[in-house]
């Protein structure tokens, strides 16, 4: 996995890859991510960047026919919302910044969806529950999850992330002693992951494209 992230006075660009998907160039903090569903597969991804209220009409509004959206939340697990004949089920329903979910392409061909909006950016906070959240980082930045991306993690917390190529979840990533037994996680732009947190926090850091 290669990745570059470059700021300047003037403009954002930042470029990825998450398995075989996730490409962004942004200028003056607005503007997109490219993420490629393989054929007949399913991708654990991100919005990291504001269009409106975040709709989903708004975030993806021309999605192919079969698109197919998964939240989860620990009281209801999984919620799909998928697109017919042009529409979402729910077009209301949000993907926000600091949100994961995983899109699936039920096509016989890979698809791109384009993410465009505008950079998440000032004081920003992600809540995190005991348990089992399904997050991202709020902005299209790739990096070591602590290091870079100044996650809160302590021990007893446990990271999951999806391989694309394999269609299955890598293995568990857990914090002992202050280490990620499995070495600190590398997240890619535009790439959502599971993490079980052993208490409440909150994933709170300060960005500026300036």
């Amino acid at each position: 996995m290669r990745t570059q992230l470059i700021l300047t006075t003037a403009a954002i660009g930042v470029a990825s890859s998450l398995g075989a998907i996730g490409q962004v160039y942004s200028v003056n903090a607005v503007g997109y991510i490219n993420i490629t569903v393989p054929a007949k597969s399913y991708v654990l991804a991100a919005n990291q960047l504001n269009s409106g209220a975040n709709k989903v009409s708004e975030v993806l509004p021309t999605a192919p026919d079969g698109t197919v959206i998964f939240k989860y939340t620990q009281a209801a697990g999984f919620g799909a919302n998928g697109v017919e004949f042009g529409t979402w089920g729910d077009p209301n329903a949000t993907v926000k910044p600091g949100e994961g979910f995983f899109l699936q392409n039920n096509g016989a061909a890979p698809i791109t969806l384009t993410f465009v909006g505008e950079v998440p950016q000032g004081t920003l906070a992600t809540a995190l529950a005991k348990g089992l959240n399904l997050i991202s980082s709020q902005v299209p930045q790739a990096g070591l999850l602590v290091a870079d991306l100044k996650f809160p993690a302590v021990d007893g917390d446990v990271v999951y992330q999806w391989d694309t190529a394999g269609q299955k979840y890598k293995a568990p990533n857990g914090v002992e002693f202050g280490s990620f037994g499995g070495g600190e996680p590398t997240v890619a732009v535009g790439e959502g992951f599971f993490v079980n947190k052993f208490a409440a926090s909150s994933w709170d850091r300060t960005f500026s494209v300036n």
